[in-house]
C-alpha cells in the first residue's frame, strides 16, 4: 500500500475545504487487518497554512463598510456591576469561584477600563492581535490579579489562559514604573512554553518601555560572565533548573520580584520539578510578593500546596478540574495487540478520518523514533520531536510544522502542554498516557480557541489499569459515546494503581511491521559482519606480535 498515493490523490494547493468526516459512535472492537484490494479513493485534504501564519490581502473598502454595519448591530456586552450579574455569568460557562471576598468578574475588556483604567496602547495591541472579548477564565482572573490576590485558576486547554495573567501583569508593571529589576517571573515546565509565551508578551508590550526577557542558554552565559545585569529587565520568563543555576551563580537577584506566576502549575509542584520550585519562591522574598497558578488540570495535592504558599487565595475551576475541553471529540480504539496499532492509522487514512494536520503522542522517544521511521517508510510526511533533540531542532520542526511542511507529528509528552497549534484537526495517542492530566494535555493540542478537533487513543489488553484514568475524563467531559458500554463495568484506578502506573509506563513490544523471516536475515547478516570484524581483528593482532617478534631476534 503506498500511503503517498493517498495522502496526495487530488490535493489542491491553494487550500481546499476539510471533509467533515465524523467519528463512528458503535461499540469498539479490534481493529481489522487492512485489505490491500479495498477502495483506496479516500483523500486527506491538505492546508498548507495550517496556521494560518501567512499575512493576509490587504480588505478592500467596500468589505471594511460592510463590516461596519455588521459591527453596529453587535449589542455589547453587559456590564459586570452586581453578585447577580456575577452568578449569571459564571453560570454561562460554568465557573467556580471559591475564597474570601472575590471580586467581580469582568464582562467585556472595556469594563477593565472603567474598573481598572485599563491602559489603552495595551488594549490597542489586545484588539490587534485578535482579541476582542474576554475568554471564561480571563473574566476572572484578571480583575482578581489586579487587585493583588494570590490565585490558583484552572481551566480547560486552549481556553485563553496565558493572556490571563499577562494582561494584568503588563497593566500592574507599567503602571508603577518606580522600582528596577525583574518584577514580573513567569516559571514554565518546558522551553517551547516559554518561547511561545514570551512570543505572546511580545506582541502585547509593543509600543511599551517594559523590558522583557527568555533566560536562554545564552542569556544565562552573559549573566553569569556580567556582560548583561539581571535589573535591566522588567519581566523574566525562565524554566525552573536554568532559572536556579543562575541564581546560585549570584548572576540574578529574585528579592523585587512582585508577581510570580506558575505555568502548568500541576508539572511544576510535581515530584520531578518540586525541588526547583522550592527554591524559586525561597529567592523571591519580596513581602508584597503575589503568586498565581495557573493549569488545565490541578489535582488535589497541588491544590494543598497552593494553599500553604499563598495568603488567603481565590481558587477559579472552569468545567472540571479534570475533563478535556467541550470541543474534543474523543474515541477509544481497541487494537488487540501493538501490530494492530500500526493497521489502525493505515485503516484511518483509508477511511478518511486522517486529516492534517495531527499530533501522535507516544511513551518513549525510543517507540517515538521507530513509529517515525515505520511512517517514513510509508512515505507520509512526517517528522518528530522528543527530549533528545536540541531547542534548535525542535523548535525548527515545530516551525515547519505551523507552516504546512510537516503533515503529521510524533512526539513524546515533551510538548504535551501549552504548546499553543491552534490549527490541529487530530491528536493521535498511539500510547495511553500514564495518568488523566497527561490525557487531558495531550489531546488539549487539538481543539483550541473554540474550534472543533478529534482525539483517539489506541489501548492493548496491556493497558487494562491505564485506560481506566482516559475512561473516567472521558466521562466527565460527556463522551460516553466514544467507547464501548462493556467498558461501562471498568472501576476507578486506586491511589496504588495511580502511583504504579505514573512510576512504570507498560511494558510494550517494539514498533515494527519488518516480518520476523526478514528480522532473522538481519539479525544473521549482522552476526556475520561482527565476526568478520572479530577474524580480522584477530589477525591483525597476530601479524603484530610476528612481526614484534622478528624484531627482537634480529
Amino acid at each position: 500500500m503506498d500511503i503517498f498515493k493517498i495522502l496526495s490523490r487530488g490535493v489542491s494547493l491553494k487550500g481546499s475545504k476539510q471533509a467533515t468526516t465524523g467519528f463512528s459512535t458503535a461499540k469498539t472492537k479490534p481493529v481489522e487487518t487492512v485489505k490491500k484490494n479495498e477502495n483506496m479513493d479516500h483523500q486527506v485534504d491538505k492546508e498548507l497554512d495550517f496556521f494560518h501564519t501567512k499575512k493576509h490581502a490587504p480588505v478592500k473598502k467596500e468589505q471594511k463598510a460592510d463590516e461596519a454595519v455588521d459591527e453596529e448591530e453587535v449589542v455589547p456586552p453587559p456590564m459586570i456591576t452586581t453578585e447577580a450579574d456575577a452568578v449569571a455569568l459564571r453560570k454561562s460557562y460554568r465557573g467556580k469561584a471559591t475564597g474570601d471576598d472575590i471580586p467581580l468578574p469582568i464582562g467585556s475588556f472595556e469594563d477593565l477600563i472603567d474598573r481598572f483604567q485599563l491602559d489603552k496602547k495595551l488594549l490597542s495591541n489586545l484588539i490587534e492581535s485578535g482579541f476582542t472579548e474576554p475568554t471564561a477564565i480571563q473574566s476572572e482572573s484578571i480583575p482578581i490579579t489586579l487587585l493583588n490576590r494570590d490565585l490558583l485558576a484552572c481551566a480547560p486547554t486552549g481556553s485563553g489562559k496565558t493572556l490571563a495573567f499577562l494582561i494584568p501583569l503588563i497593566q500592574q508593571l507599567q503602571t508603577n514604573k518606580k522600582n528596577h529589576g525583574i518584577r514580573g517571573l513567569i516559571i514554565s515546565p518546558t522551553k517551547e512554553l516559554a518561547q511561545q509565551i514570551y512570543d505572546e508578551l511580545e506582541r502585547l508590550t509593543k509600543g511599551k518601555k517594559l523590558q522583557i526577557g527568555i533566560l536562554s542558554k545564552s542569556l544565562a552565559g552573559k549573566l553569569k560572565n556580567k556582560i548583561v545585569q539581571s535589573s535591566k529587565f522588567d519581566i523574566l520568563i525562565s524554566t525552573p533548573l536554568r532559572l536556579i543555576d543562575t541564581v546560585k551563580e549570584e548572576a540574578m537577584d529574585l528579592s523585587k520580584v512582585e508577581h510570580l506566576i506558575f505555568d502548568e502549575a500541576d508539572k511544576l509542584f510535581d515530584q520531578g520539578f518540586l525541588e526547583q520550585t522550592d527554591d524559586i519562591l525561597a529567592e523571591c522574598s519580596n513581602p508584597k510578593l503575589r503568586k498565581s497558578m495557573f493549569s488545565a488540570t490541578i489535582p488535589s495535592g497541588v491544590e494543598d500546596t497552593a494553599n500553604s504558599i499563598m495568603h488567603s487565595p481565590v481558587r477559579i475551576i472552569i468545567g472540571h478540574k479534570e475533563a478535556a475541553n467541550s470541543t474534543i471529540q474523543q474515541k477509544l480504539v481497541y487494537t488487540g495487540n501493538e501490530e494492530g496499532k500500526l493497521i489502525a492509522v493505515r485503516q484511518m487514512i483509508q477511511e478518511g478520518e486522517f486529516k492534517p494536520p495531527i499530533i501522535i503522542f507516544l511513551q518513549s522517544i525510543t517507540r517515538a523514533k521507530a513509529l517515525f521511521h515505520e511512517l517514513l517508510y510509508d512515505r507520509l510526511n512526517v517528522d518528530v520531536i522528543h527530549a533528545e533533540r536540541t531547542p534548535a531542532q525542535r523548535q525548527m520542526v515545530i516551525d515547519r510544522f505551523k507552516s504546512g511542511e510537516i503533515w503529521v507529528l510524533i512526539c513524546t509528552d515533551v510538548i504535551a502542554r501549552g504548546i499553543d497549534f491552534k490549527g490541529v484537526n487530530m491528536v493521535i495517542n498511539y500510547d495511553v498516557p500514564q495518568s488523566a492530566q497527561a490525557y487531558v494535555h495531550r489531546i488539549g493540542r487539538t481543539g483550541r480557541g473554540g474550534k472543533e478537533g478529534r482525539a483517539v487513543t489506541f489501548f492493548t489488553k496491556e493497558d487494562s489499569v491505564a485506560v481506566k484514568s482516559v475512561i473516567n475524563v472521558m466521562k466527565q467531559s460527556g463522551q460516553e459515546d466514544g467507547y464501548g458500554l462493556w467498558m461501562e463495568n471498568m472501576t476507578k484506578l486506586s491511589k496504588r494503581e495511580k502511583q504504579s502506573n505514573k512510576q512504570k509506563p507498560v511494558e510494550r513490544k517494539k514498533i515494527s511491521t519488518v516480518p520476523s523471516v526478514i528480522k532473522n536475515k538481519r539479525k544473521q547478516r549482522g552476526e556475520m559482519i561482527e565476526a568478520s570484524k572479530k577474524r580480522k581483528a584477530e589477525g591483525s593482532k597476530v601479524e603484530r606480535s610476528k612481526f614484534d617478534g622478528s624484531k627482537v631476534e634480529g
